[in-house]
């Protein structure tokens, strides 16, 4: 199984696998106040093309805050829902 992981804030590195622009994690994290416990899988990661897992961190514009923290709370998603283990390849 194949993970591709987007980090730009035009959310735009998964969609030759969509083919439609993702929800990033912060938007959907927004959704829910930031209570990470309520998301599902099928909130913020999406099957692209030949069966791609597809996420998009997001970020902040550029020059106006920390991408880091937008990875942070990415990989704590990922920890939280055992996607890392499932997978073969993350890019």
């Amino acid at each position: 199984r194949v993970l591709q992981i987007g980090c730009d804030p035009k959310h735009d590195s998964t969609f030759t696998l969509t083919k439609k622009l993702m929800p990033t994690v912060i938007d959907v994290l927004e959704t829910v106040n930031f209570h990470s416990e309520e998301l599902r899988v099928e909130d913020f990661c999406f099957e692209g093309y030949n069966g791609v897992m597809c996420i998009e961190a997001g970020g902040p514009p550029a020059g106006t805050g920390c991408g880091g923290y937008v990875v942070g709370q990415t990989v704590k998603l990922l920890k939280e829902h055992h996607l890392l283990e499932d997978t073969d390849v993350v890019i």
